[in-house]
């Protein structure tokens, strides 16, 4: 569902890297690396931009979260793209806010409260604390008491949880 989600934005990020002066072929790029920044904050446990992805809010473009991640994204684009960084940070400031909305627009969409979502993502993510429902718990009741849930790929568990968008 992510990846599916995530590819809709195709034609924007095109018409955005045209317009900053970046190659439109380089969307698949932009994409598959804002989901790997998105994964890696969330492996070290700072969930700032999954909770922003499921906010239900627009994210604006100079929004704290826009600000955070901005480097990171911008720093792999740069070496990605093999562009400077400062063109990378100019990619990564306008895509940002974009892709993050696609998400609160779904989230918008989606039957539930919004922040009943985004509880149910966030508390899904975060390994267990000893009542077996974090993600370690999870992890550890699908594939044995050695599942690591550093190793969980976000799509997985966002597909996991997909049945929250649809319509009733």
């Amino acid at each position: 569902m992510i990846d599916q989600l995530l590819k809709s934005a195709d034609g924007p990020l095109k018409d955005l890297l045209a317009q900053t002066s970046g190659d439109a072929d380089s969307a698949g790029t932009v994409r598959e690396t804002f989901l790997e920044v998105i994964q890696t904050q969330a492996r070290s446990g700072n969930f700032e931009g999954i909770m922003e992805m499921f906010s239900g809010s627009e994210t604006p473009a100079d929004g704290a979260t826009v600000n955070h991640l901005k480097g990171d994204l911008g720093d792999k684009l740069s070496e990605k793209l093999g562009i400077d960084t400062d063109k990378a940070l100019s990619i990564a400031a306008a895509a940002l806010p974009m892709l993050l909305n696609l998400f609160n627009k779904k989230v918008n969409d989606a039957p539930q409260p919004n922040a009943e979502i985004q509880e149910s993502v966030v508390k899904s993510m975060k390994e267990d604390e000893g009542d077996g429902t974090g993600l370690g718990g999870i992890l550890s009741s699908i594939f044995g008491a050695d599942a690591d849930p550093s190793a969980i790929d976000l799509g997985g568990v966002i597909d996991f949880g997909k049945g929250l968008f649809k319509k009733k």
